[in-house]
């Protein structure tokens, strides 16, 4: 195998240049899954200088169906960075990206650090460590994958293919919901509202498996970080001149891809 540094570089010349998805393979191929996260760190050290700080994570293969297909018992993280956190009513360029994705999901603000800890977090407990609720689009590269041929070691170490974010307002009286039954809507122009309910991604369990996986890891998320916690519909493939509004209990978060 060759160093994590060939593979981060790798990766990251590859994101910049637009280039196809390929499986990591010969010398570059990667054996496991911390040697995956291992390259995720060094390339998000590299992505820090064109895309900032992170400002967040993201989850990903949250499903048993996605698991299944790319071999694995577990979902997998990526980062989120600051200069691609972007503000309700944003145009997206298509032109930046080589295949864009929009997913339909919840971003949940952390209120305070989130330290290592012994007990293991779950559903109920996360409620407490939340600083405020919004819908949100996850804006995803995946380089024009064939879905059915990934392989998740490469997915992990391409930092789980996030290319960034478009935050909505804050869901009025969130603290009162229970997060996981909410339902909302998804509109497309052009396209026939797809009605659809933020506990088909489990914002509250994803969360929770974020704060254990960083936990596990002796890793501290900031006061401030905003978790995204899945789709809660299947991924769209935009192109220039669609636009989208995610609405979650009068909540909207609205895209224009240009």
């Amino acid at each position: 195998m060759a160093g994590i540094a060939d593979i981060s570089h790798k990766l990251f010349d590859d994101w910049f240049d637009k280039a196809r998805y390929e499986t990591l393979s010969g010398d570059l191929a990667v054996q496991n899954v911390d040697q995956a996260y291992e390259a995720q760190n060094a390339i998000q050290d590299l992505y820090f200088e064109r895309r900032g700080k992170i400002a967040g994570r993201k989850i990903a293969l949250t499903s048993a169906a996605m698991q299944k297909m790319c071999d694995i018992n577990q979902p997998i993280v990526g980062a989120i960075f600051t200069n691609d956190v972007l503000q309700s009513k944003a145009k997206v360029p298509a032109r930046d990206f080589r295949h864009l994705g929009v997913e339909f999901e919840l971003a949940l603000e952390l209120k305070n650090d989130v330290l290592p800890q012994t007990d293991l977090h779950n559903a109920e407990t996360v409620r407490d460590l939340i600083a405020a609720a919004r819908p949100a689009f996850e804006i995803i590269e995946d380089k024009g994958a064939d879905y059915t041929q990934l392989d998740v070691f490469t997915l992990i170490a391409d930092n789980a293919w996030c290319g960034g974010i478009v935050l909505g307002p804050i869901i009025d009286g969130w603290e009162d919901m229970d997060l996981g039954d909410i339902p909302s809507c998804v509109y497309q122009q052009g396209e026939t509202d797809q009605k659809t309910n933020t506990g088909a991604a489990d914002p509250l369990g994803s969360l929770a498996w974020v704060l254990n996986h960083f936990s596990k890891r002796g890793m501290t998320l900031s006061r401030g970080e905003h978790i995204i916690t899945g789709s809660a519909i299947q991924t769209r493939f935009p192109v220039a001149g669609d636009k989208f509004s995610y609405n979650v209990s009068g909540a909207i978060v609205e895209v224009e891809i240009v």
